[in-house]
């Protein structure tokens, strides 16, 4: 197994063959790792906790848009 060093130099490596908009992307997702590490839970399944209920039909959705008196 790698050192943490040497994956730094070899990343460091490789981002110098980059372009400039492929290494904010790096950067991008590299706060994305440090916030879910943070964090310590995926933000995904931070939200999913609010979608959890019973399914709604066609007609119930249409209800909640748009009025009862839609038809």
């Amino acid at each position: 197994m790698e050192t943490k060093a040497s994956l730094q130099e070899k990343l460091l490596i490789r981002l110098e063959e980059l372009p400039a908009p492929r290494v904010q992307e790096v950067l991008d997702f590299v706060d994305f790792l440090l916030l879910k590490e943070r964090d310590g839970e995926d933000p995904i399944l931070k939200v999913a906790g609010c979608l959890s209920g019973s399914p709604l039909s066609a007609e119930e959705i249409e209800r909640e848009l748009y009025g009862e008196n839609q038809r």
